[in-house]
């Protein structure tokens, strides 16, 4: 009797387990599959390319603008990841197999050294770089990691990609001090360029989207001159911002607050 009561107490756990593993299952693969169409959109739209050639066709213009202005050492700050260099396979890597961000498999994938350059990215860089400028790369890429990122970059063709020149991070995601680190070394920013309100300084760092579109709304004649944007419809600190605590929450959470998020016709 006591061994029937047993079997069927270890049986009710694993019915257990094994719906609580159907569900998380469920819940990963939901929040995987919202980023397809962005991925698709990224990698296979003609509107993507369009966009990324006339966001540095109006970086070049600025650029030759600031040159009438007689700076000695002028600079351009980018971001790297969706701004520079395309990772979509890694986000189509994430879609296919359900899976998460994690530092884990973004860093094998950096190690891979398999991202595209962005359209338009090489030669702009090298356009700043051969008429009197440095182009400084400032991303969030774990500095274990440099080594890899430069060697990707010399392969698809940027130049003046150094030490001095790659910037990743060592300790805070705010990238505040590294830009304040290279003006403080004389060089005159000309332009910041990126895929994300942070890569323009620390004023939408961590902040919810009302302070994060006030900051776009209060920046407007900035853009397409001094904060020149990339899109990437496929994850940011946009995301983040999307509820509190949103990358600490489950994937279950995460999914729904994406959902609660949507501003939706109500049908009449």
């Amino acid at each position: 009797m006591k061994k029937s009561i047993l079997s069927g107490a270890m049986a009710l756990v694993l019915v257990s387990l094994t719906g609580c593993a159907n569900q998380q299952q469920a819940a990963d693969q939901k929040l995987a599959s919202q980023t397809v169409m962005a991925v698709d959109w990224f990698q296979q739209s003609g509107e993507y390319r369009a966009l990324a050639y006339q966001s540095f066709n109006s970086a070049r213009l600025a650029w030759d603008r600031s040159a009438k202005q007689g700076n000695a050492k002028r600079a351009v700050i980018v971001d790297l990841d969706e701004t520079m260099l395309d990772n979509s396979a890694y986000s189509a890597w994430q879609a296919k197999n359900n899976k998460a961000f994690d530092d884990k498999t973004w860093s094998q994938w950096t190690q891979a050294r398999q991202a595209l350059a962005v359209p338009g990215a090489v030669d702009f860089a090298n356009y700043v770089n051969s008429h009197g400028g440095t182009m400084f790369y400032v991303s969030n890429r774990d500095s274990k990691d440099f080594d890899a990122t430069v060697a990707n970059m010399k392969t698809l063709g940027f130049t003046g990609v150094s030490d001095k020149t790659v910037r990743l991070k060592t300790d805070s995601s705010n990238k505040q001090a590294r830009f304040d680190a290279i003006k403080a070394e004389g060089y005159d920013v000309v332009m910041y360029i990126g895929d994300n309100l942070n890569d323009f300084g620390k004023a939408t760092y961590h902040k919810d989207q009302a302070q994060r579109q006030q900051f776009a709304s209060d920046n407007r004649s900035k853009f397409g001159t001094q904060f020149i944007v990339l899109p990437n419809p496929m994850y940011g600190d946009w995301e983040g911002a999307l509820a509190p605590n949103y990358f600490k929450l489950n994937t279950a959470q995460q999914a729904e607050a994406r959902e609660n998020a949507l501003r939706g016709w109500s049908g009449k």
